[in-house]
């Protein structure tokens, strides 16, 4: 190895961990806030050597005022299950729009996965409308159903890609061993595509975790989720930012360390599959 190639390496290790801080940055920067106390997270320059403190988080779950433990269960509830739904009802159409000729097929595909092209914004008054109608509206089931929409239309884009890249041959073996239709899809396809099955649920899981304007038009009271309960950590003197940054942690780190745990599988999905 020449001097010139050991120079490349060690700036290329350099320009990696430039950007892999860069990334970090804002994720360390609101751990920081949620350990600061109010007046430190006001201080001008502002401090990165501190005496941390737990208040924040505290003050946020503790039992005499729990509204944000309360909606911090409603938004990974209402998430899970919409993602576990999801998931299962869009794996299902995506195997079938891989292996099936439907009639109109191509347009109905594309019509599904028009759904994630439309502004939420322009969706949220009718959906307002008619879930006030139907006695539905600030009810989990009102958010499962309207993430649903979304998830599922992603699911089955997502999928239909790896259920392509399955060759045929090993399920026309299966049915040959006698597996029926169904069994064909969940012992055989399924565990092929299974690191894409783990992709689609993480990006679910996130978008549902993460959405703010639908939550806040649908819910009031009851089914109040954590983005729009963190919106209103607000004070008479303004935003507790330590609050809001404890909120935000509280929702990053259960997703943070699912996706560790499943990091392999992401990898492999995100290669769109493990045949070729």
């Amino acid at each position: 190895m020449t001097i010139w190639e050991i120079i490349k390496k060690i700036l290329l290790f350099i320009v990696i961990i430039l950007i892999g801080l860069i990334f970090l940055f804002p994720i360390v920067w609101i751990l920081m806030a949620s350990f600061k106390t109010r007046v430190q997270n006001f201080a001008l320059p502002p401090l990165f050597v501190f005496v941390p403190t737990i208040e924040n988080y505290v003050d946020l779950l503790q039992s005499e005022n729990p509204n944000f433990s309360m909606n911090y269960l409603n938004s990974f509830a209402i998430a899970i299950t919409s993602t576990v739904i999801s998931v299962a009802l869009g794996s299902m159409a995506a195997y079938g729009f891989s292996r099936y000729t439907i009639k109109g097929g191509e347009f109905l595909f594309g019509w599904i996965l028009s759904l994630r092209f439309f502004p939420i914004v322009a969706m949220v008054i009718p959906m307002y409308v008619l879930f006030t109608a139907v006695g539905l509206r600030d009810t989990h089931l009102a958010l499962i159903l309207v993430y649903m929409i979304f998830n599922i239309s992603f699911t089955i884009w997502f999928l239909k890609g790896f259920f392509d890249e399955i060759p045929q041959s090993l399920e026309e073996a299966a049915r040959l061993d006698g597996y029926r239709p169904f069994q064909v899809f969940y012992k055989v396809s399924i565990p092929l595509v299974w690191p894409g099955i783990i992709t689609a649920a993480i990006f679910c899981l996130i978008q549902s975790l993460n959405e703010f304007l639908i939550a806040l038009a649908l819910t009031s009271r009851t089914a109040v989720t954590a983005p729009v309960a963190l919106a209103k950590l607000q004070t008479a003197v303004g935003p507790d930012w330590g609050k809001m940054a404890a909120a935000a942690m509280l929702l990053v780190i259960p997703v943070l360390i699912f996706t560790i745990i499943v990091r392999n599988q992401i990898i492999r999905g995100m290669s769109f599959g493990q045949l070729k």
